[in-house]
């Protein structure tokens, strides 16, 4: 009786271990992991340009009539009537890590495997930067006008919908490797910080010039420089983008029962150039508003750096 009940527990066991393949057909898997970005390169630049004359002397500040209603120090036709362009400035940022969980739907037939895609994705990235212009080697740090200038990026999220196709090597193990690329788009969201920062002493800002004048003049070019010291401009803003993107997949399922496989999946996936704009919450201390009459003055930040490496566990469900 002993060598009877031996005998079937080593059947038993034997037929357990052997291979249960997957069936054809539908099947539905969720995955949760970790998201990781590189460093992203960020360019920045905005509306709030308001010269129109070739003399460098006049600055923004100037032609902003919400400091200067009078045109103080501003020649005719200096000042334009509606901003242009300035920037773009290059920043560079830290990269970051985060979340990935997502859950699919998709068809087995052969070795192939079809799959529509949904997926979320987070990288803390709390980097911060100083702004540097190429086009004009100014380095604003170093600008005595300044105190403090600091552009930041925090959090990038993204919602993802994906196409994938896959190819599994299937075969009698437990084991199935697999490849896969995909297509899709995301809603990606980007916390971005600016913060400039003039100097508190009047001393170092030349922005309204005191030298050779005198009297009345130089009274009131020292009041507006004394009015513009300590002034901030900055800004907190959830930029977002719609994009298109594309990934590669490879992973390895095991088989755990006849309707269920967990495993490892890695992805890598990029998206086009992500560009956004805002308003500052604080323009030289004022609305984000300057000319005559006032205007929305804005700012954008563009990347090609919306990529990430993810590792995850998955398990997916055959019916």
């Amino acid at each position: 009786m002993k060598k009877l009940l031996l005998v079937l527990m080593v059947s038993a066991l034997v037929i357990s271990s052997g291979p249960v393949l997957a069936q054809d057909g539908w099947y539905m898997g969720m995955e949760l992991g970790v998201a990781v970005a590189p460093g992203m390169d960020v360019k920045t630049g905005g509306l709030d340009d308001w010269v129109s004359s070739a003399d460098a002397a006049h600055s923004a500040i100037r032609c902003d009539r919400t400091i200067n209603p009078d045109g103080f120090q501003v020649e005719e036709g200096a000042c334009g009537n509606a901003p242009s362009a300035w920037g773009p400035m290059d920043e560079s940022f830290d990269g970051g890590r985060g979340i990935l969980a997502g859950l699919a739907l998709g068809y087995r037939r052969g070795n192939f495997r079809v799959e529509g895609e949904y997926f979320y994705r987070s990288a803390t990235h709390d980097s911060t930067d100083v702004p540097y212009d190429s086009a004009t080697n100014y380095d604003p740090g170093a600008d005595p006008g300044f105190q403090n200038v600091m552009d930041g990026v925090d959090d990038v999220l993204s919602h993802n919908v994906f196409a994938n196709l896959y190819y599994d090597f299937r075969s009698d193990s437990t084991f199935t490797p697999y490849l896969g690329i995909g297509v899709g788009f995301t809603k990606v969201s980007l916390a971005y910080r600016t913060f400039w920062r003039r100097t508190n002493d009047p001393e170092n800002i030349a922005v309204f010039d005191t030298e050779g004048v005198t009297g009345d003049e130089l009274a009131k070019a020292q009041a507006l420089n004394r009015e513009i010291a300590g002034t901030i401009t900055a800004d907190r803003a959830k930029l977002s983008d719609r994009l298109l993107g594309y990934q590669a997949v490879a992973g390895l399922d095991y088989q755990l029962s006849d309707p269920v496989t967990i495993g490892l999946k890695f992805r890598w996936a990029s998206f086009g150039e992500f560009d956004d704009e805002s308003a500052y919450d604080s323009l030289r201390d004022h609305a984000s508003v300057a000319g005559n009459p006032p205007v929305p003055v804005t700012y954008y930040v563009k990347t090609d750096d919306i990529q990430f490496w993810g590792i995850s566990l998955s398990m997916k469900y055959h019916f």
